[in-house]
């Protein structure tokens, strides 16, 4: 499982938007989520299509975790 999602660091401190993989949904429906956000394949390579998180999916607060910025870019 995947999600996109973007914060208040997005285009500033961070990319645009990161990828969260949570693990598998619990048998009680609930999901976990790290800090492990990880820039999107698109920021390495022009050659991958990236999706771009939904608008429910853009958090008004700062997530200063995981991945930030590829420097030089």
């Amino acid at each position: 499982m995947w999600a996109a999602f973007a914060d208040a660091t997005s285009g500033d401190s961070s990319h645009r938007f990161r990828f969260l993989r949570p693990a598998a949904p619990s048998p009680e429906g609930s999901v976990s989520v790290d800090s492990a956000a990880l820039l999107p394949p698109c920021v390495f390579a022009g050659h991958f299509i990236c999706p771009f998180p939904t608008p429910g999916n853009t958090l008004p607060v700062a997530v200063p975790a995981g991945e930030r910025n590829r420097t030089g870019r």
